[in-house]
């Protein structure tokens, strides 16, 4: 995902991804090789360890992730009660308690520290952000672009999970313009 916020930001209009323990796929509108092979952007850049700062932050600001964890943090620091004498909350009344509280501290009290603590479990057990960084140092400079004439035998099973992941960004609304400009055209001409 992080990369994808990076290819949208470069204006390469990314459609998805599909990331397994052996690849990386991202599909676009665009020839993705032609602009690496241009160098805009580079590999290094999308690769580069800034990520973990501020895209990492936004994403998983965008993201359920953060609101999932949260209400760990929030059933066990007692701001939320799933049982109450002689009351139990269903899992979704959980849910959309702490989906509430969680958006109004995230507005409010950006800084709270349940937030931090939410952050930080998010971090260390779902992300595991320190193991992510050293790949990313460990990898710096080792990336290169190569095209190829035909499919790699190697990359036929992600190829094979295209689709699974969309990006809804600035590709997928191009797409949708031009269905619906290609709908306009035919009911126009009476197809």
């Amino acid at each position: 995902m992080l990369l994808t916020r990076r290819l949208e930001r470069a204006r390469a209009k990314p459609l998805g991804f599909v990331a397994s323990d052996y690849a990386l796929a991202v599909w676009g509108l665009g020839d993705l090789g032609a602009l690496f092979a241009a160098g805009t952007p580079t590999l290094d850049a999308l690769f580069d360890e800034d990520m973990l700062g501020d895209d990492l932050e936004a994403w998983l600001a965008e993201s359920h992730l953060l609101k999932r964890s949260f209400r760990a943090t929030a059933l066990i620091s007692g701001l939320v009660e799933k049982r109450h004498p002689g009351k139990e909350k269903t899992g979704r009344q959980v849910t959309v308690s702490t989906d509430l509280v969680y958006d109004v501290l995230r507005r409010h009290q950006p800084d709270h520290i349940l937030l931090k603590a939410t952050w930080q479990d998010a971090a260390r057990g779902l992300l595991d952000i320190a193991r992510l960084g050293d790949m990313l140092a460990r990898i710096k400079g080792r990336i290169r672009h190569q095209q190829l004439e035909r499919v790699s035998p190697l990359s036929v099973p992600i190829l094979l999970d295209i689709g699974k992941e969309p990006i809804h960004g600035e590709g997928r609304e191009s797409v949708l313009m031009d269905a619906e400009r290609l709908l306009e055209e035919a009911a126009g001409s009476g197809e």
